[in-house]
């Protein structure tokens, strides 16, 4: 019911759990067409924007969190678009970084239930420090840190630069997702 409460008389905690909410789901359908992810973020950065104008909120936290959404969205699109860019479909690092992700931005709503948010913030740091797991192993299996027994690298150069990019990107998306998760859970009780 806080939750709810919350939204209602807060517009940027509102926006916040709107684009999380958005996010989420989006990311499945962004994978199979990264090129649609600045029409897919378009209205989310717009709502956003609009809302700085909005009245100040009571609680600083939920101004931070709307510029770590802001972050969020920017450093998702330019990912996705990054992919494109490259004509590279997301890894199976990088996917199932995403699946991670998406399951993170549904628990992102239990950071203001004052029963739930311990728990929805355990299994948000989970969520993170899984995917970011899954893209270092990623990232050290594309080093070129020995030659294999042919004389080459596990993987090529342009390999490597490409992805390492996208995974730094990636990562970057979780820097700025665990900051919103963390401003929403400082909402006071």
């Amino acid at each position: 019911m806080r939750r709810f409460w919350l939204a209602l008389t807060d517009a940027r905690l509102k926006v916040v759990l709107k684009t999380l909410r958005a996010s989420g789901p989006g990311l499945g359908e962004l994978v199979k067409n990264p090129g649609a992810a600045p029409a897919f973020f378009r209205p989310l950065r717009a709502g956003i924007r609009r809302t700085y104008s909005a009245a100040p909120s009571a609680f600083p936290a939920s101004s931070q969190a709307l510029v770590a959404a802001e972050d969020f969205t920017a450093r998702l699109e330019k990912f996705f678009s990054d992919l494109a860019l490259h004509k590279t479909p997301p890894d199976a690092a990088a996917r199932e970084a995403l699946l991670y992700l998406q399951q993170a931005c549904a628990e992102a709503p239990g950071l203001l239930s004052l029963s739930g948010r311990a728990g929805a913030s355990a299994e948000i740091r989970g969520l993170c420090a899984g995917a970011r797991k899954s893209l270092a192993l990623a990232r050290a299996a594309c080093l070129p840190a020995g030659r294999q027994s042919s004389g080459s690298f596990t993987c090529s150069f342009t390999q490597n630069l490409k992805f390492g990019s996208i995974y730094s990107g990636l990562d970057a998306v979780f820097d700025a997702y665990e900051r919103c998760a963390e401003a929403l859970y400082r909402i006071p009780s």
